[in-house]
């Protein structure tokens, strides 16, 4: 997995196929389209395999790419539109036109009555092992195929279900609760199933209550074999760091240790995956948890509620801990609207939290307000967004998920792989230097025209209804930029394409070079 360090100076991934040379999107963008008109054109071989291998990649961007393409985007509707879905789209960007701001919002938040019969049916098809009781699963012939599930059916919701903001809510959720397949394996299936997509639009509450007694969790930070007297702090500091409190959240070591020693016994049943309490494990003495007292408990049988129920107490009080409320808040904030989202925005919402039970939808109105939408600035798209930005952007005919999710290892951001329990980043500096792969990407997505992986449909969703260069622009900027592709953007793509002959090669290349645009990298 990346690490900082890595993304500095990562070198290209793609293979030095020692044929012809791709358009040079650094040329183009820097230098225009005339600087690049008479590049060769480039191969099939080179589409699907990727750029020949060159320099470091460094997080600098290019000069005279403006850093935040946010300021043409005057159209309130269509920021909402990018904060909240996986990716512009034809049909999303009707609909919302249709509904309106309000309506359009309450219409992603209300997810629950989106029809997502056609998204659901295809996975029941293609992903059976997804519906398996734990048991089963663990029982299953895998050689990967539960994992290959698991990750087909995440980008494959991404890209085509009706539910945008739920599935946004979902990745964030992911993150936030964030557990390694590699060490939890089928679990996760159930994590996914029982905690994460369940309560991803409900409550905050239910959902920690539910984290705390899923196996994959506990399995994962190691709670399922903590005892008296040597309690493992693992679970205990990420409840409260990285679940609730947030890491200046006021508590301390202290608390860690004397919150490890509540939780003792919380376990699971490793076959076939289920919450247990092992009353023998537990530290029957008393405690002090942020101030509060714990008095001591029987040591038998009968006293194995009162155990059960120290553990119960102590994450409602991180439940309804200010802290919580505030790190909740601005962790959300910085998710659905910037980096740094104003302060008066992470109060408002925190105050909704407190007064609402830590009910998410709420939460989301209140940090998607017109007004917030229109002052924030930008966003980074991670790797995981920008494949599925650029499959609904291109009204991409997908026939195998699975070979497009492949690309995800290339850019470092394969799903449920995260090393570290705080989940993917969520910040520019650690993604702005897999620019070439990113590159990669595009022209890879551009050129798929396989009936048995992918198809961009150039024919029918670029070179129609007006096949000539001015209606292919005037197409990529509906799809891909809603109509807001910068008049100079439009010009330099447009000079590009009738540089050479004009023709479905020529138009792919074209595309390409528009998702690798600045304008298409942000959101």
């Amino acid at each position: 997995m990346p690490t900082p360090t890595d993304v500095v100076t990562r070198e290209q991934d793609g293979p030095d196929t020692g044929t012809t040379t791709p358009p040079s999107r650094r040329r183009f963008f820097v230098l225009g389209a005339g600087a690049v008109a008479t590049l060769a054109t480039t191969s099939a071989t080179t589409a699907q395999t990727g750029f020949p291998r060159g320099k470091p990649i460094k997080k600098t961007q290019p000069a005279g790419i403006r850093p935040d393409p946010s300021t043409e985007w005057k159209d309130p509707l269509l920021r909402l539109v990018r904060r909240i879905t996986m990716g512009l789209a034809p049909a999303e960007i009707a609909l919302a036109r249709q509904l309106g701001y309000a309506g359009y919002l309450e219409y992603q938040l209300n997810a629950s009555a989106i029809d997502d019969s056609v998204v659901d049916a295809r996975i029941a098809m293609q992903m059976p092992l997804l519906s398996q009781t734990a048991d089963q699963l663990r029982q299953a012939p895998d050689g990967g195929e539960v994992y290959n599930q698991l990750a087909d059916m995440t980008m494959y919701r991404a890209a085509f279900s009706k539910k945008q903001l739920y599935e946004r809510m979902v990745e964030f959720w992911t993150d936030h609760f964030s557990t390694l397949y590699d060490k939890i394996g089928h679990f996760k299936v159930i994590d996914d199933r029982q905690v994460i997509r369940p309560h991803a639009l409900g409550k905050f509450p239910d959902m920690l209550r539910a984290s705390a007694n899923s196996a994959a969790m506990l399995y994962y930070l190691d709670q399922a074999s903590s005892r008296k007297p040597t309690p493992n702090e693992n679970y205990a500091r990420e409840i409260m760091e990285l679940h609730s409190l947030g890491a200046d959240g006021g508590y301390t070591q202290n608390d860690v240790a004397q919150l490890a020693r509540i939780l003792t016994g919380w376990s699971i049943n490793y076959n076939p995956g289920t919450f247990v309490f092992n009353f023998g494990n537990h530290d029957t003495s008393a405690k002090t948890f942020l101030g509060t007292n714990f008095p001591a408990t029987g040591t038998n049988a009968a006293a194995a509620a009162a155990m059960k129920a120290e553990g119960d107490t102590a994450i409602t009080m991180l439940i309804n801990h200010p802290s919580t409320a505030r790190y909740l808040s601005l962790k959300m904030a910085q998710w659905l609207l910037a980096y740094t989202p104003p302060a008066a925005v992470v109060d408002a919402t925190a105050a909704v939290y407190t007064a609402t039970g830590g009910d998410i939808k709420a939460m989301i109105r209140t940090i998607l307000s017109g007004k917030n939408v229109m002052a924030s600035p930008a966003k980074y798209k991670r790797p995981f967004h920008l494949i599925t930005s650029s499959v609904r952007s291109m009204v991409t005919e997908v026939t195998n998920i699975r070979a497009v999710r492949a690309r995800l290892s290339q850019l470092d951001m394969e799903s449920f792989y995260w090393e570290q329990p705080d989940g993917y980043p969520d910040r520019v500096s650690w993604w702005s230097g897999l620019v070439t792969q990113r590159w990669n990407w595009a022209t890879y997505i551009s050129n798929l025209n396989s009936a048995t992986v992918a198809r961009v449909n150039t024919v029918a969703s670029f070179r129609a209804p007006q096949d000539n260069a001015a209606g292919v622009i005037n197409q990529i900027n509906g799809r891909l930029f809603g109509g807001e592709m910068p008049r100079a953007l439009g010009s330099a793509l447009q000079a590009y394409l009738m540089a050479a002959t004009y023709n479905d090669a020529r138009v792919r290349e074209t595309l390409a070079l528009a998702v690798s645009s600045q304008e298409f990298q942000w959101y």
